[in-house]
């Protein structure tokens, strides 16, 4: 019974997690603003970042974040910027501000920042067999 338990969870955190990606994403595309993916992420974690009508062009794009190690210059991906962040190692958990730089115009996104552990702390703990009973 305690592995439909967590099956089940696993399950309903999977859907969940995919559905407001999908919606996120849906949302950034069309309001012109900076996409990161994954949208909650652990420090020291890898995201892709993309912005919709910002390719390459005579000026730099690029984005920006307390979170991120280092600026992310976005390359042309059809007819959105696109690259690559590395989130710093020892970050505050909390939601940081992105800033693209699109030549004249700029879009913001945001990135939420978890602890580590913090989705195994929703399933029961230990995962082993049950205790025996003490005689």
């Amino acid at each position: 019974m305690r592995l439909l338990s967590i099956t089940a969870l696993g399950a309903a955190l999977v859907a969940t997690g995919l559905a407001s990606t999908v919606a996120s994403e849906a949302t950034a595309a069309a309001g012109g603003r900076v996409t990161v993916t994954p949208s909650v992420a652990a420090a020291g974690q890898r995201v892709e970042l993309r912005v919709p009508n910002c390719s390459v062009g005579p000026k730099r794009h690029w984005a920006r974040s307390k979170a991120f190690t280092s600026d992310v210059t976005l390359g042309g991906k059809g007819d959105a910027g696109a690259g690559t962040a590395t989130l710093k190692r020892k970050l505050t958990v909390g939601t940081y501000k992105v800033t693209a730089y699109c030549g004249g115009r700029t879009a913001t996104g945001k990135i939420r920042v978890v602890g580590k552990g913090a989705w195994p702390s929703l399933l029961p703990s230990p995962l082993g067999p049950p205790a025996s009973p003490t005689p």
